[in-house]
């Protein structure tokens, strides 16, 4: 866990995208594929890599099939 709290924040909410997609039973090919965003972008996110815009967060949750809510801490 990172000691920088917006840092901590982006690996919570990769741990959420993450969690979400493995309960799909989804790699992160097909993850990809369904949110339109690239394969390796999305393991940036799970990662706790990239500051994400709050569009992409509704591509995720929509393409997950989840509330936003449920991805945010």
């Amino acid at each position: 866990m990172a000691s920088d709290p917006a840092q901590a924040r982006l690996e919570e909410i990769g741990r959420r995208v993450r969690e979400a997609r493995i309960r799909r039973g989804w790699n992160q090919d097909t993850f990809a594929h369904n949110a339109g965003i690239h394969r390796a972008y999305i393991g940036m996110i799970e990662n706790g890599k990239k500051d994400l815009r709050i569009s992409t967060v509704y591509r995720l949750a929509e393409a997950l099939g989840v509330p936003v809510t449920a991805l945010l801490p």
